[in-house]
């Protein structure tokens, strides 16, 4: 692991931020040069878009965060200014950043599923970057195994992994997310994108798929993670009750969609 990427003494450029900026510009390159594509996008309009985006993952993401931790420590405890860099809930930036490009979709007049399955590339793209940089700061780490691929994290007063599992052989569920985040990207973009663009899959199919398949590798993971991840509740943590939700609304959209479309 590599928590601090440049360290100039006075001022430290950490990895994990680094990577999640890189992440952010990646899916923002990917989608710049596809506004043709997307009906009613322009200039303006798109950056528009990209702000409430990403006010809604951070909002959202935090918000979740501080409620499932509240389980296992005050409000006071929580440090959210000073540790704003970390602690955010994937599902819960997911969801703020939903309501919040349905939100600026219905103020630009913009086709909100039309727009949404390239999303469903940039999102997956960008996330599968900023899990390199979890890695990298010893965060969302795995339970300890004996996997021939397993890392061992820790060694530096920076890292987020406790002392006591430094060293140890565990499973590398950063990489597993990012992994699985890369291949729905490649699924979506390459398989489902030009079905939607010949007419042969409902605008939004390709979004909604994304998280269909993201819940499902997600809920997957979760059962190799050793972090604390808030409450749970008949053996199955928050993500995977979230996942649960999410793949199943999902899924029951998508089956909307295909039986509007045969109509």
């Amino acid at each position: 692991m590599h928590p601090v990427l440049i360290d100039f003494g006075f001022w430290q450029l950490s990895t994990y931020g680094t990577l999640v900026a890189a992440g952010y510009l990646a899916a923002i390159l990917w989608l710049k040069p596809r506004l043709s594509k997307m009906p009613g996008m322009n200039e303006d309009k798109f950056w528009f878009l990209i702000y409430a985006l990403f006010f809604g993952a951070v909002a959202g993401g935090k918000i979740l965060y501080i409620a499932v931790s509240l389980t296992e420590m005050p409000l006071s405890e929580l440090h959210i200014i000073r540790d704003f860099r970390y602690g955010f809930v994937f599902f819960g930036g997911f969801l703020g950043s939903t309501a919040m490009g349905a939100w600026a979709a219905r103020r630009l007049k913009l086709p909100f599923w039309s727009a949404s399955d390239y999303i469903g590339v940039a999102l997956p793209l960008g996330h599968a970057i900023g899990r390199l940089g979890c890695l990298a700061a010893g965060c969302c780490y795995g339970k300890p195994t004996e996997v021939a691929w397993a890392v061992r994290l820790g060694g530096s007063p920076l890292c987020v992994t406790p002392e006591r599992l430094w060293g140890i052989p565990l499973h590398p569920t950063q990489l597993y997310e990012s992994v699985a985040n890369a291949l729905i990207a490649a699924a979506v973009w390459f398989i489902l994108i030009p079905r939607i663009r010949k007419g042969k899959l409902a605008p939004g199919t390709g979004f909604l798929s994304y998280i269909v398949l993201y819940s499902v590798a997600r809920f997957c993971i979760e059962f190799y993670r050793g972090d604390d991840r808030g409450w749970s509740y008949a053996g199955l943590w928050v993500s995977q009750w979230l996942g649960i939700v999410c793949a199943g609304a999902a899924g029951a959209a998508i089956a909307f969609k295909s039986s509007q479309k045969q109509k």
